[in-house]
C-alpha cells in the first residue's frame, strides 16, 4: 500500500515537473512555492483514495462476514438442537463455528483501526479468518447433515 502510495505520489510530482518544463520560454519559471504546493495536493488525493480504496475493501469483507453469518446461523440453531438431544458431535460443531465467527469479528475490528503495514497485516490476517469460518460452515453441514 505504501509503495502504491509513493509510486503514485512520485508519478504525480515528475509530471507536474515535466509539465512545468514544457512550453515556450515566454512561460512563466515554475517556483519551489508551486512545486510543493502540487506535490502537497498530489499526496492529498493519494491519501484519500488509498483511504477510499481502504473503506471498500472493509465493506467488502463485512458484507461477506454477514452472509457467512446468517448461513452459520440456521446451522448452529440445528446443531443447538442436536446438541440439546445429547449428540457431542454436535456440541463440538457449534463450539467451532462460535470460535470462528468471534476470530472474524476481531479480525474485523482490528482492519478497521489499521493503517499502513499493521493495515496489510490485519487484511490478510482477515482473509485467513473468513476463511477458517467458510471451512467451519462446510464442516459443520456435512457433520450435521446426519
Amino acid at each position: 500500500m505504501k509503495r502504491t502510495l509513493a509510486a503514485l505520489i512520485a508519478l504525480i510530482a515528475l509530471g507536474a515537473l515535466a509539465l512545468a518544463g514544457c512550453g515556450d520560454n515566454g512561460d512563466k519559471k515554475v517556483t519551489a512555492e508551486q512545486v510543493k504546493k502540487e506535490a502537497k495536493e498530489a499526496v492529498n488525493t493519494a491519501v484519500a483514495y488509498s483511504k477510499q480504496k481502504q473503506d471498500e475493501l472493509i465493506a467488502q469483507a463485512q458484507a461477506q462476514y454477514q452472509e457467512l453469518e446468517r448461513e452459520t446461523s440456521q446451522l448452529m440453531d440445528k446443531a443447538k438442537k442436536k446438541a440439546a438431544a445429547g449428540q457431542d458431535k454436535a456440541k463440538e460443531v457449534l463450539a467451532d463455528l462460535q470460535k470462528q465467527q468471534a476470530v472474524v469479528q476481531e479480525k474485523l475490528k482490528a482492519m478497521q483501526s489499521s493503517s499502513g503495514k499493521a493495515w496489510e497485516k490485519a487484511k490478510v490476517e482477515l482473509d485467513e479468518a473468513l476463511q477458517n469460518l467458510k471451512q467451519a460452515y462446510q464442516k459443520a453441514k456435512s457433520e450435521l447433515a446426519n
